[in-house]
């Protein structure tokens, strides 16, 4: 008996439908957004992947290895050997450098020390008006001073006030009078100080005021009846010599330093004065000379300057 064919069926319409109800959510709506979306999921083109030489690290050259070569390629690095036997050799003298150091630092200190301590012994002695007694080291040291001239011009004429004063209240104790040679040799003590007053710069013109005031110290004392022996008489020629050979020194020096002076010396005036004071003294108490040599010098300079302005 012939076999019935099986009634007809679209089975593959059925397998074709049950796949597209399985796979409908993965397909791709024809929509613009969903259209955008697709395009980021493309592949970058290759060849941004490619090698760029630009894109190097900093610091680098695209020609350092090809075309640049080392500039210390023909200088060979020291041996470690050579350089540590190097530094083996000169570790004695690094050494001693150092210990020089440190000893030159402390003499530094010592130094500064020393000068702080002469610094306080010079204002202690200026204090106390002692420059004209001190010694001729330490004079010499404290004359580098600037002011030094004028300094020690007033511990002078102070010194000179005291013993001026001393020797009044000595005579007024007394019921004789001292003899002059007593009141001479005093106040030369203050010479040698006087002559290096007019050393320094300046100094020249304040001596010669102190001397002509040293002279005037003497002559307070003295001329009543009784202190004009020979014996006083002598002894005050005798002074006033020594005090005329110190002047003409110090117009000497003062001559050389006169450009300093302000206002300029006018030497014919303090001729006049030294003049009139020894017509004085020759009245007063029978003083024959009165600063002779000093005044010979100061009258030839005179007429030099007035030769000169004509």
């Amino acid at each position: 008996m012939p076999i019935r064919p099986a009634p007809y069926s679209d089975s593959r319409g059925r397998d074709r439908d049950s796949n597209h109800a399985l796979y409908k959510d993965t397909e791709y709506p024809s929509s613009p957004t969903s259209q955008d979306k697709l395009q980021s999921y493309r592949a970058q083109p290759i060849q941004d992947h490619l090698y760029n030489p630009s894109q190097r690290p900093p610091g680098t050259s695209s020609d350092a290895t090809t075309h640049t070569a080392p500039t210390n390629m023909n200088m060979a690095p020291a041996p470690d050997t050579l350089t540590k036997a190097f530094n083996e050799a000169i570790k004695p003298y690094l050494e001693q450098i150092e210990l020089l150091r440190n000893e030159l630092e402390d003499t530094t200190i010592q130094v500064q020390q020393l000068e702080d301590e002469r610094a306080d012994m010079h204002a202690w002695i200026d204090k106390r008006g002692l420059r004209a007694d001190v010694p001729p080291r330490i004079a010499s040291a404290m004359n580098s001073d600037p002011s030094a001239a004028s300094t020690l011009n007033y511990h002078i004429d102070r010194k000179m006030t005291v013993i001026n004063g001393d020797l009044h209240r000595l005579q007024d104790s007394l019921t004789a009078h001292l003899p002059t040679s007593t009141f001479a040799t005093t106040l030369l003590t203050l010479l040698p100080s006087i002559e290096n007053l007019a050393s320094l710069p300046g100094g020249a013109s304040l001596a010669f005021e102190l001397v002509i005031k040293l002279g005037g110290n003497l002559n307070s004392h003295g001329g009543d009846d009784g202190w004009n022996n020979d014996a006083d008489i002598q002894s005050r020629a005798s002074f006033y010599s020594r005090l005329d050979d110190c002047m003409v020194d110090v117009i000497r020096q003062r001559l050389s330093q006169a450009g300093g002076e302000d206002p300029p010396w006018v030497v014919a005036r303090d001729v006049k004065r030294l003049e009139k004071t020894g017509s004085f003294l020759r009245s007063k108490i029978g003083l024959q000379s009165y600063f002779p040599r000093s005044l010979d010098v100061m009258r030839y300079e005179a007429k030099r300057g007035d030769s000169q302005q004509l």
